[in-house]
């Protein structure tokens, strides 16, 4: 639930969000919304406009078409940007991408000089980080970036640039990223292994917080376990045991791996059945290794779903594997389910050993198979890990806790009356709230 938003006398924040995470409608289709509405930081932000530049960059959607804009609730727009305007510069890709950014350049310049922005945040410090660079330095706001990645591991894993089409040049997008991370005045890291990639490649300490993922998952994620609808019939899933991954089937999230060691899982537990949810550019891969080891009845690629159906599966699950997940870890932990991950960029920050799940050398399927079969075998030891984690993940990431963090970083750029007021607003409010609820 979210707290009344607050203007102090005649003041007002507004913010711009440059992110090419989700398309509008893979927002819808997956239940999405919370999480890019968090954005305005629980009404700290009068006015939040999320853009996404590259609409159609990862062919889900059409890669031409006009500036977009739809309101997605009171206060909060989301503006889309297509890789061209009109299908008739298909010949000219280039051009028509130039004549796109252009468009949203002047849209979001002339937002900026109305006076209505206090703020530009991006998601990457690459395309996103020049583009936020410009309209920040151009409008006289404050120049933020959120670090979604430690992108020199997942370029060493894939050995991609973070904009292959783009920028193409690893080395081109490394000059990219020291500029914009030095220029930038605030950088917000959900974990500490993102804050150290932000710190190695030209952040200044001072200047990064730590603002964990509790604040983007949907609501049902934080619903008691106990509460949430069972969905096995629905998806077919009555066998038991149950081994689910909640990922993008692309390289830098190991999504291959999965299949094998499901494969090994199997072995031992022939009535076992694996679900992954999440789609990308592995699916017809693991498909087809899937059925060179005899997995089509028992591994199932879901694709992508809604919020609260993940969070009803994380709870029929037995075991959730992790080769490598972000707040998805998160959506695992607060489902009680016991975790089996791997030891890899920042889960060893939420997993603890032998505490709050499992952690096994990455890359290592056969020693993460091991686990899940001793964890099926042992359904006491698992629901006492699953329970620890979810323990955990409620301290750390509960939308209370992360909203803190939030606002307590934005004062590092944001004027200083504007949010210690809207913070002595939101602590009433969420008072407020609880006294509603019952908490």
């Amino acid at each position: 639930m979210l707290a009344s938003r607050t203007k102090v006398g005649s003041k007002s924040l507004g913010l711009i969000v440059l992110d090419t995470s989700y398309s509008i409608a893979q927002i819808q289709e997956r239940e999405l919304q919370w999480s890019i509405t968090a954005r305005g930081c629980d009404g700290l932000f009068d006015r939040v406009w999320s853009v996404h530049p590259l609409v159609g960059a990862d062919g889900s959607t059409p890669s031409f078409g006009p500036l977009r804009t739809q309101e997605l609730v009171n206060g909060h727009t989301f503006v889309e940007a297509h890789l061209s305007t009109d299908h008739r510069w298909s010949r000219w890709p280039m051009t028509g991408f130039a004549l796109s950014q252009r468009a949203l350049l002047g849209y979001l310049r002339t937002l900026i000089r109305s006076g209505q922005v206090s703020a530009v945040r991006v998601g990457d410090p690459y395309f996103l980080g020049l583009l936020g660079y410009l309209l920040a330095r151009s409008g006289g706001v404050a120049l933020t970036l959120r670090v979604a990645s430690d992108y020199d591991a997942a370029y060493e894993k894939t050995g991609l640039p973070t904009y292959p089409r783009l920028l193409r040049s690893r080395r081109l997008e490394k000059r990219i990223e020291r500029f914009i991370l030095r220029r930038a005045q605030l950088v917000m890291a959900p974990n500490l292994a993102y804050r150290s990639f932000a710190v190695a490649n030209g952040a200044r300490p001072e200047r990064c917080a730590i603002v964990p993922f509790g604040g983007l998952l949907h609501p049902a994620h934080f619903d008691e376990p106990t509460d949430r609808p069972g969905i096995r019939t629905e998806a077919c899933l009555e066998r038991r045991p149950l081994v689910v991954s909640v990922t993008r089937l692309e390289p830098v999230k190991h999504a291959v791996d999965l299949v094998d060691v499901f494969d090994l899982i199997r072995r031992e537990s022939p009535t076992a059945t694996c679900a992954v949810v999440g789609d990308g550019s592995q699916r017809s891969e693991m498909l087809a290794r899937a059925g060179e080891l005899g997995l089509d009845d028992s591994l199932f690629l879901l694709g992508n779903r809604g919020q609260r159906w993940i969070a009803s599966l994380l709870v029929d699950a037995d075991v959730v594997v992790a080769p490598m997940m972000g707040r998805a870890l998160v959506e695992a932990a607060l489902s009680s389910t016991p975790i089996v991950a791997y030891d890899v960029d920042w889960h060893s920050e939420l997993i603890t050993d032998g505490e709050t799940g499992v952690l096994v050398p990455f890359g290592d399927r056969e020693a993460m198979a091991g686990a899940v079969l001793r964890l099926l075998a042992n359904p006491g030891r698992a629901a006492e890990l699953g329970s620890r984690a979810r323990r955990a993940a409620m301290a750390t990431m509960s939308t209370e806790a992360v909203g803190r963090a939030e606002r307590e970083a934005w004062q590092q750029v944001l004027p200083q009356a504007v949010t210690a007021d809207t913070d002595t607003a939101y602590t009433d409010s969420r008072r407020h709230l609880r006294a509603d609820d019952g908490l």
